[in-house]
């Protein structure tokens, strides 16, 4: 891995009404569903480790174990949301992600740190499993380092 400025993959999704409560402010809840939509992105374009692959073929996945978030400012109807995502921390089978959301002013949506474990679902048991070598290669220049 080069030592460095860590990649950062990004991604602009729109606030829909879908999104919001009747005041027309960002439902919580909807802004994980994005940052669920931003891995999945990410595991798509950035990682060539598409979901679909991933569940289906492979019988594996990366759920998140913990979630640590921070709601800085209030989302509204509409607005184009930039997702930045970098990788925190990067171990055997598992990773914590660095994930901020800004409006479009600049201001600062959400910043989240969610743990996501890569497991072998085809068992009958759950189990981490470590990412496999091209995947590892894939996620280290999002590394912060």
């Amino acid at each position: 891995m080069s030592e460095g400025v860590a990649q950062v993959f990004t991604v602009t999704r729109r606030l829909r009404f879908a999104d919001c409560d009747p005041a027309g402010i960002a439902f919580y809840p909807r802004l994980l569903e994005h940052l669920n939509g931003v891995v999945e992105d990410w595991c798509a374009d950035a990682l060539d480790y598409p979901f679909r692959e991933m569940h289906l073929v492979r019988g594996r996945g990366m759920p998140t174990v913990a979630l640590s978030i921070r709601f800085a400012s209030p989302a509204q109807l509409g607005d184009r949301i930039s997702w930045h995502l970098r990788v925190g921390r990067l171990g055997r089978s598992s990773l914590t992600l660095s994930v901020s959301a800004v409006g479009p002013d600049g201001q600062d949506i959400l910043q989240a740190e969610p743990t996501l474990v890569h497991t072998d679902f085809s068992k009958e048991q759950p189990k981490s499993e470590p990412f496999p070598d091209t995947v590892r290669e894939r996620i280290e220049p999002f590394l912060i380092t």
